[in-house]
C-alpha cells in the first residue's frame, strides 16, 4: 500500500453555511469575508476552520474554530503559510524571510500547535510518510535542493542536488519522487528517485519545466510548462523500470485530480474542464464548468 500522502488543498469552503446556536453555547461568527483580510478558508475532515490573515509581509495570523467546542483560536506564524492536511493533524508550512521555511504541526482533534521547526532555505513541498515529515526545499547560499526529515530520530538534512530547486514530490512504494528544476538554462531538469535512506537511485531527464507529479499504474506522470511556449501544455507518461517517456498534447490548463481512470484538467481563463483518459491517452470530454471541487481526505 502506498504511504499516506498530505494534501496542500483542504477543503475550500465555497458554499454559506449556518452554524447552529443554543442557550449553552454562544458560536462565534467566523471573520472570513475577504474585505476584513482573511483569506485561506479550508475546513478539515474534522469540520474544523482554517483561515489566514496578514499582519506584516512576514507575519501572519492564523485562525481555527474548533468545529466540536464552538472556539475560536489563534497562532502566528512566519511567512507566507500553505495547509497540509493529515490523518490526525494539520500542518502549515510558511515561506520566511531572509531564505528560511517554518513547519508548524497542529492536532486537529483539539488543535493546538505541537511542533515548530526551522527549515534552511525556500521551502518548496511537504509530505508524510509513516511517521516522518519530509520537506524540500532550495538553499540560496549552497545552490542546491535540500531535503529534511523530521521524525521520532530527529531533524536530518540531506543535500540533494546542486543548481537545482525542488517544485514537487509524491510519496510511491519505490520511493520518493522529486521534481528539480535548473538553475541554470544550459542543464536540464529533472525528476529524481529517492530510496528508503533519501539516496538518489534514479533521475528522469526532462525537456520541459515540471510542475506536479503523479502516478498511475507503474508509470510516473508529469505535468508542466513547454519551454518553447512558456505554457502548461506538456503531459507526459515515464516508465518508472525503463525511463521511457510518452508525450501527449493537452490545452494550456491546471491539473487538479488524477484519478486511476483519468486526469482532470481546468482552465480558468475559458472555464472548460476536460478529462484525458489513462487508457486512451487522450481527452475524452471537455465541457464548460466551474473549477470542480475536489476532496482529498486520507
Amino acid at each position: 500500500m502506498p504511504f499516506e500522502q498530505g494534501s496542500k488543498a483542504l477543503k475550500s469552503d465555497g458554499h454559506k453555511h449556518t452554524t447552529q446556536t443554543s442557550e449553552r453555547v454562544n458560536v462565534p461568527k467566523l471573520p472570513i469575508a475577504s474585505e476584513e483580510g482573511f483569506s485561506n478558508v479550508v475546513r478539515d475532515s474534522n469540520q474544523n476552520y482554517w483561515f489566514t490573515k496578514q499582519l506584516s509581509p512576514n507575519h501572519v495570523e492564523v485562525y481555527v474554530f474548533v468545529h466540536s467546542l464552538a472556539q475560536l483560536r489563534t497562532f502566528q506564524v512566519n511567512g507566507k503559510p500553505s495547509f497540509y492536511e493529515y490523518p490526525e493533524t494539520i500542518c502549515i508550512a510558511c515561506e520566511g524571510e531572509e531564505w528560511n521555511g517554518w513547519i508548524y504541526e497542529f492536532s486537529k482533534e483539539d488543535p493546538r500547535m505541537t511542533h515548530q521547526w526551522h527549515v534552511n532555505g525556500i521551502f518548496c513541498d511537504l509530505k508524510r510518510r509513516g511517521n516522518q515529515l519530509i520537506v524540500s526545499s532550495y538553499h540560496v547560499e549552497g545552490d542546491e535542493a535540500l531535503l529534511t526529515t523530521f521524525g521520532d530520530s530527529g531533524k536530518m538534512v540531506i543535500p540533494l542536488e546542486a543548481g537545482y530547486s525542488p517544485v514537487n514530490m509524491m510519496i510511491a512504494e519505490e520511493g520518493v519522487y522529486v521534481a528539480a528544476l535548473s538553475i541554470s538554462a544550459s542543464d536540464q531538469d529533472q525528476v529524481l528517485l529517492l530510496d528508503d535512506t533519501y539516496q538518489i537511485k534514479n533521475t528522469f531527464k526532462l525537456d520541459f519545466s515540471p510542475r506536479t507529479i503523479h502516478s498511475w499504474n507503474g508509470s510516473l506522470i508529469v505535468h508542466g510548462i513547454n519551454r518553447r511556449t512558456g505554457k502548461s501544455d506538456q503531459l507526459v507518461y515515464i516508465c518508472s523500470k525503463t525511463g521511457r517517456q510518452e508525450k501527449f498534447p493537452i490545452p494550456s490548463c491546471e491539473l487538479v485530480q488524477c484519478s486511476e481512470q483519468h486526469l482532470t484538467f481546468y482552465n480558468a481563463d475559458t472555464k472548460i474542464l476536460s478529462i484525458f483518459d489513462h487508457q486512451q491517452k487522450e481527452i475524452v470530454s471537455m465541457r464548460e464548468s466551474e473549477r470542480p471541487y475536489v476532496s482529498n481526505h486520507f
